[in-house]
């Protein structure tokens, strides 16, 4: 039973952190367009102005409208960063609480494995004194 119970609680606790790296996986690529959001909106503004005459209007127009988009991407990626940052918290709180749990089952085999082990020495040792008495 204890045998079994650590060995399940070890294949959970290595599907946690399976779960816990693809979370970090997400973050980092989000991470990464957000930061690609932030070139763009540099080179956004970069050409803010450039232009003359009308087509300085439409221009800044067009470049406002693609501004106002890029925010809007970026304001959603950071919000599901922060989502995908809390749900790593949960599961990090899930796999320590699993390592916890898994720690006490492995204590609980040892301890009754080496009573086993002592009550088998117990009984040789109680059959080899039955044997010299004779």
């Amino acid at each position: 039973m204890d045998k079994a119970r650590v060995t399940r609680l070890r294949r959970i606790m290595k599907v946690q952190e399976q779960k816990e790296q693809m979370i970090k996986y997400d973050i980092a690529v989000l991470e990464n367009e957000i930061q690609c959001c932030d070139e763009e909106e540099g080179k956004l503004v970069s050409h803010w102005g450039q232009h003359e005459g009308e087509l300085r209007e439409v221009m800044n127009r067009a470049i406002s409208r693609r501004l106002d988009a890029n925010n809007r991407s970026k304001s959603l990626k950071q919000k599901q960063k922060g989502e995908l940052l809390e749900k790593l918290l949960d599961q990090k709180r899930q796999t320590n609480m699993t390592e916890k749990h898994h720690d006490k089952a492995l204590v609980s085999y040892h301890r009754t494995e080496e009573k086993k082990l002592l009550q088998e020495i117990a009984e040789l040792h109680a059959d080899t004194s039955k044997v010299r008495s004779r």
